[in-house]
């Protein structure tokens, strides 16, 4: 399971340095941030995924954002 991990973080590292150093030759640096951020996130859930840890639902938290919204937009 360890291996598994560290060669998928590993490999994105890699793909991302790779592509970082690409972006950034051409004089892209914010499309550099922005998609090393997204990587090192994807990073992160695909790690807790292949670990196989029960992440929260989303539902819950967005019930509670959304909800007095939608009352708000039926009352008028």
């Amino acid at each position: 399971m360890t291996v598994k991990i560290a060669g998928y973080v590993l490999l994105l590292l890699v793909w991302t340095i790779v592509k970082v150093k690409s972006l950034r030759s051409q004089q892209k640096n914010k499309e550099a941030v922005v998609y090393g951020c997204i990587l090192v996130s994807s990073a992160l859930v695909g790690s807790i995924l292949l670990a196989r840890v029960n992440l929260p639902s989303f539902t819950e938290p967005a019930r509670m954002l959304l909800e007095p919204i939608g009352k708000m937009l039926l009352k008028q």
